[in-house]
């Protein structure tokens, strides 16, 4: 019996005709003899059945032999199609870093971005950026010249943020040095490039991203985003390049100034720096709150001493906003592990059984401070771990790490 192999090629070629575009893909796949036969009909078969997928699929997998041939079944058409779809081949390609595929694909659009003045070219080449792209890019910016370009477009910064957010330091000196946009306009979060730079963590690409940007004149006004985020060198580096604190409400430092969990003390002396310690030392009582809170979190032992000598902060008539402050003095020192702020607060008459959140004996032995819970006992203060709520587990650790606070006192 002759096998399907054995078979005359005309009668192969007149099955093909008969079997949709599966089953044609799974006879392409036998051997090179069925493929070579059934190649044709099977790019017709593609053209006819799926194009966009067969299309989509040949700009994933960089096959530009199929999407040649594919491209001259359907015409551009199928190109017109897929973009009201939003699945553009020319952003798949770039996605996957097929330089070849977006060659190919970008006359179609420059056609489309001069006619529709659309976004396509913006989203391939932000496309491109996860990856680090940078061939995909280079190719993308020498065509830039050919689009009309959209002085509407308020988040043109979009790829480039892309850039700096993902610490790919060649692609943004491309962006740069092809002008690609106002340095002043935003991406969709309204975070402008050197905005983005100053939120980042801090690391050797981020600071030479923020170099780059400020040489090509990036607005720096967004100076605080740096301190908000820790990120030392970039806040540095605006410095550096005289930034008009000026601009800077002396609030806003101030507030700045007085955040919790600042990892970087250095970070809140700088800030400090730029604060008139005197001139908040007179107004209301929330600024000077803040002040106090900064110094706690700082670890600026001589800037807490001046204010509990100049301001007392902690008599009751004196109170911040409860609305304002999470903690009180004391147990904001005991958070940060800072016993000499401890003793400082309680020589200045600060209330070792002062209520609020956290009252300070509890939140010292919640944190196992024994140093400080000692100073708390030493200052009158009292606490009964069987009252302090909680499991019966809770209160039993409670009790055991008071009964070790003094004996350690008693020795």
């Amino acid at each position: 019996m002759m096998t399907l192999q054995e078979m005359p090629n005309e009668i192969l070629l007149e099955i093909t005709l008969y079997l949709d575009h599966p089953s044609l893909n799974a006879f392409a796949r036998v051997s090179r003899h069925f493929y070579a036969l059934s190649n044709r009909e099977l790019y017709k078969a593609a053209a006819k059945d799926s194009p966009g997928r067969a299309i989509a699929w040949a700009a994933e997998k960089g096959n530009e032999v199929s999407a040649r041939k594919l491209l001259q079944m359907c015409g551009l058409k199928i190109l017109d199609d897929l973009i009201c779809e939003g699945r553009e081949p020319i952003v798949i390609a770039a996605s996957n870093g097929h330089t070849n595929l977006v060659e190919l694909f970008l006359p179609h659009c420059i056609q489309h971005e001069t006619e529709e003045d659309g976004y396509l070219f913006k989203k391939t080449l932000t496309a491109a950026i996860p990856g680090d792209h940078v061939a995909v890019v280079k190719l993308l910016l020498e065509h830039k010249g050919n689009l009309k370009s959209n002085r509407q477009d308020k988040h043109a910064a979009v790829p480039l943020c892309k850039a700096v957010e993902m610490e790919h330091v060649s692609i943004v000196k491309l962006l740069l040095e092809h002008d690609y946009c106002n340095l002043d306009t935003f991406d969709l979060d309204g975070m402008t490039p050197i905005a983005l730079a100053a939120i980042t963590k801090e690391s050797s690409a981020n600071l030479e991203i923020a170099q780059l940007l400020v040489e090509a004149g990036a607005n720096q006004k967004l100076l605080l985003k740096a301190a908000r985020s820790d990120n030392l060198p970039v806040m540095k580096l605006l410095l550096a390049n005289n930034l008009d604190w000026q601009q800077v409400h002396w609030f806003e430092v101030l507030y700045e100034f007085s955040r919790l969990r600042r990892e970087n003390h250095e970070m809140g002396s700088l800030l400090l720096s730029w604060i008139d310690v005197d001139r908040v030392l007179k107004l209301g009582s929330i600024q000077r709150y803040y002040l106090l809170r900064g110094a706690i979190t700082n670890r600026l032992d001589d800037l807490l001493e001046k204010i509990l000598d100049e301001w007392p902060v902690l008599k009751e008539d004196n109170h911040p906003n409860p609305t304002e402050s999470r903690f009180c003095p004391l147990s904001l020192a005991i958070c940060y592990g800072r016993p000499r702020a401890v003793k400082l607060l309680l020589e200045h008459g600060a209330d070792p059984n002062s209520d609020g959140h956290h009252q300070p004996m509890k939140f010292a032995l919640e944190k196992g401070k024994d140093t400080m819970a000692r100073l708390l006992l030493d200052s009158g203060a009292t606490f009964d771990p069987e009252e302090c709520g909680g499991s019966l587990e809770y209160r039993q650790l409670m009790k055991l790490r008071m009964a070790r606070v003094q004996r350690r006192r008693a020795n």
